[in-house]
């Protein structure tokens, strides 16, 4: 299995929800954050995702086409005497009357802290509210060929940019790279690996998670707090020491934190979630990419109210929107922050331009992104959507799309995060190149990162392992070989078998014939130097003690790994694994050779191989693969006693298909022996 499709950030991975102040947080998966030099490494993206497709077009009257727009909308459309007019100086094509509820937006364009990017959406756009929200947070258009894409384009830069993060905090890098606020994952923040990431504890204060997460680690608690996604706690429990140190961590940084008194946080989803965001960074947490979610723009019915256009539901919407971004800048600007934080505001599509018969509209085809900062060139980029031009469903035609939704992202990841030109188009590697880097300027040139500070993605490598290892219990004394009667009695399994067990394990690996003198499956497992399981691969054993893949090569090629140190462990359905104490530096082409059999000091641990006859080998008994031989791997010898027909069982230690008296033997001489604790605590998660 390939490293990316074994990581588990967050739980892996891109997120494991964590509940602040009554909104949820999900943490995503990518890396520890270096230093650098470039100055570069506080700076934050925050994003907002209004779900549900907002009416831009209600919400940026286009100036220009004010009496075709009243035409094609007579009971929704707004007074012109009611528009705020954004800037007088923008060309004719440009202009654009902000609803009367945007004062707080209209104020951060006054100042020079906010862009609009108009005519946003992408080739071939979907009208499905999942559909198209999954292909802007993946980083794809609507084309059939991008169906397959499963991880989202925030995990793919955050994975080139911080390779060899693991999921959990270490050294002194305790903060996840990415919050999602509010109790829906998202797909923008899956790496290829990542979908089971939720634990949903809403409602949990700082202090009140802490406390439930804390008690995880004595006695199992009872009662789970009330939750969105309750059945993914018990997944909680099994990484309790790891979620204790995010927990700890997140609480450290909100306690840490402020929001200034004056900023005017509206009491609503969107202004509690951004003054946890403020609270969050001003606290001094290095979190990279938080993204904030409001609902409620599918406004098919009364979007406005009849004959009082100004106000109803989108009145309200806008109104919470400028209000809480507003609240959000000015609480930064005063805790002294703003200069590390961009804020971009998104929707997966627009409404269309005319309205239905409900006082409201339906789904159309684009919409407007807003980009907000100190660092923000104000303006209006690309021309008003045209009333005039509409496809056959009253939408804007596709063929006005002016601006991708990808080329405004990938700007921002450029300019303001400092991605190469190799990187942005790793992260949207299904979009053509003139998308991705067409520079629309949205950060201040002095502010944009020098290209000598960009960040070249770095590319996995490959190696060749050669291991050899015995079994203690397969050794034949007279030959000092391990036993092939599993092989010759046709008793091994064709497919892998460490799923079914304690290891979990589902890989695909399997064989229709097996390479000569196989004696019995191995399961690898690439560490790295945090402890942690970074790939598993099912392998053969040779009665040679040689490690063999599939085909019977000595020769194992492990790929997809990142440069880093490893180590290799080495498990067994009835011996207790042992973890290689060599330590490999993974490069591209290396080629490390390790064999446990020479010597105790072989692997980490006291005593944890038996020497048998010269050779140390891997010690047997450890029917239940829990590291310890006690009564529970008796129980497996006496249940596989009782049954005389050869079969490949935990219970037969010796490999000759048959649970007896010699097998009874090997684990009696065991009894209470105990493996590397290290090892299989992990086994236990």
């Amino acid at each position: 299995m390939k490293r990316r499709n074994f990581l588990k950030s967050g739980a892996v991975a891109g997120l494991t929800p964590l509940f602040v102040n009554g909104y949820a947080l999900n943490k995503m998966s990518a890396s520890m954050i270096p230093a650098t030099t470039c100055d570069i490494d506080d700076r934050v993206l925050v994003i907002i995702y209004l779900a549900g497709a907002n009416d831009i077009i209600n919400t940026a009257v286009p100036l220009n086409h004010y009496t075709a727009y009243q035409n094609e909308r007579p009971d929704i459309h707004l007074p012109i005497g009611s528009l705020l007019n954004l800037d007088n100086t923008q060309p004719a094509n440009r202009q654009l009357g902000l609803h009367p509820n945007l004062t707080g937006l209209k104020g951060l364009y006054d100042s020079g802290k906010m862009s609009v990017v108009q005519r946003v959406s992408y080739p071939t756009p979907n009208r499905s509210h999942f559909t198209s929200e999954d292909n802007m947070l993946k980083g794809i258009d609507g084309n059939i060929g991008n169906a397959n894409v499963e991880d989202g384009w925030i995990g793919r830069y955050l994975t080139d940019r911080y390779p060899t993060y693991n999921g959990l905090p270490f050294g002194n890098e305790t903060d996840p790279l990415g919050i999602i606020l509010g109790s829906t994952p998202s797909t923008g923040f899956h790496t290829i690996e990542n979908h089971e990431m939720e634990i949903n504890m809403s409602g949990q204060d700082p202090a009140g998670f802490f406390s439930v997460i804390s008690s995880l680690s004595g006695e199992p608690i009872s009662n789970f707090p009330n939750s969105e996604h309750g059945e993914l706690l018990t997944y909680l429990a099994q990484v309790e020491e790891t979620t204790q140190v995010y927990s700890e961590r997140i609480s450290s940084v909100f306690n840490a934190g402020a929001n200034d008194p004056s900023a005017g946080y509206p009491n609503t989803t969107l202004g509690n979630q951004l003054k946890t965001v403020a609270r969050f960074i001003s606290g001094g947490s290095r979190t990279k990419v938080y993204m904030a979610r409001k609902g409620g723009w599918d406004n098919h019915v009364n979007e406005v109210v009849a004959g009082n256009t100004t106000t109803g539901t989108h009145a309200n919407l806008l109104e919470d929107l400028g209000d809480s971004i507003a609240a959000f800048q000015k609480d930064i600007e005063l805790l002294n922050i703003s200069q590390n934080i961009v804020t971009v505001v998104f929707s997966e599509f627009g409404r269309k331009i005319i309205q239905n018969g409900s006082t409201g509209t339906d789904h159309g085809t684009m919409s407007s992104m807003f980009v907000v900062g100190d660092q923000v060139n104000a303006g209006v980029y690309g021309d008003n959507i045209d009333i005039t031009n509409k496809d056959n469903q009253g939408a804007p035609d596709p063929s006005q799309l002016q601006n991708d939704y990808r080329t405004v992202f990938a700007n921002i990841l450029q300019d303001w995060m400092g991605a190469s030109d190799s990187a942005v188009t790793n992260t949207f590697s299904n979009t053509p190149t003139s998308v991705v880097l067409a520079n629309l300027g949205l950060i201040n040139t002095a502010q944009a990162v020098d290209p000598t500070c960009y960040f070249e993605p770095t590319l996995p490598v490959s190696m060749n392992l050669s291991a050899k290892l015995y079994l203690e219990g397969f050794i034949d004394p007279a030959t000092g070989m391990m036993r092939t009667n599993l092989l010759d009695n046709s008793l091994l399994p064709y497919r892998q078998p460490f799923g079914e067990t304690r290891y979990s394990y589902y890989g695909q690996e399997n064989v229709s014939t097996f390479p000569a003198n196989t004696v019995d499956w191995i399961l690898l497992e690439v560490w790295n130097q945090a402890k942690i399981v970074i790939d598993r691969k099912a392998l053969l054993l040779r009665n040679d003690g040689q490690l063999m893949d599939l085909t019977g090569n000595t020769q194992i090629l492990i790929e997809d790994l990142y440069p880093e140190n490893v180590q290799f462990a080495f498990l067994h359905r009835s011996h207790i694994g042992v973890l290689a104490s060599q330590i490999v530096n993974a490069v591209e082409g290396a080629t490390p050779s390790i064999d446990t059999s020479t010597g105790p000091n072989q692997v980490e641990g006291m005593m944890q191989l038996n020497n048998v006859g010269g050779k140390y080998a891997m010690i047997a008994g450890d029917a239940d693969q829990n590291g310890l031989i006690n009564s529970a791997d008796y129980s497996y010898w006496k249940r596989a006693n009782a049954n005389t027909i050869p079969g490949y069982g935990n219970g037969d230690f010796n490999a000759d298909g048959i649970a007896d008296n010699t097998d009874y033997d090997l684990w009696k001489g065991n009894r209470s022996k105990i493996g590397n604790p290290i090892l299989h605590d992990i086994l236990k998660r």
